[in-house]
């Protein structure tokens, strides 16, 4: 199987899924833990860029985005995801009360105002996702 993963890091993250310290996963490795800590680092960021991709993907192919930029209030935003999702003929499977509750759950949200730029966006399987990738930022890229 082709992962972003080395055979040695997807070894330490067996290895710490069981339980292991990085100082008994060296012993095991024949290795020391400095290098077995910098290997896990490194697979766990590889793991978080993976995710970040897949998100940006699942937004890019989505069925409705609605951006959000900081200091919004987000009672605004379930209007605005049913005027998109309206004139493109989408059905949400969400009252205004659900969108509101998963903002409040899953978005960078204090007091019913957005701390940061964020993305809302139903998913091709309906399912509400938010992201921090703003996409318009790269629909700049050859404008010139």
């Amino acid at each position: 199987m082709r992962t972003f993963l080395t055979d040695q890091q997807i070894k330490i993250l067996r290895l710490r899924a069981k339980g292991l310290k990085q100082s008994e996963i060296a012993e095991v490795l024949g290795t020391s833990r400095a290098n077995i800590s910098i290997l896990e680092k490194r697979a766990l960021e590889k793991i978080e860029k993976a995710r970040n991709t897949l998100l940006l993907w699942e937004q890019i192919n989505s069925k409705v985005t609605v951006e959000v930029k900081k200091g919004e209030d987000i009672f605004r935003i379930p209007d605005e995801v049913f005027k998109k999702a309206d004139k493109l003929g989408i059905k949400v499977p969400y009252t205004t009360a659900e969108i509101i509750a998963f903002l409040v759950e899953n978005a960078p949200i204090v007091d019913r105002i957005a701390k940061e730029d964020f993305v809302l966006f139903l998913d091709n399987h309906d399912k509400l996702r938010i992201s921090g990738y703003l996409l318009d930022e790269f629909d700049e890229i050859g404008k010139d």
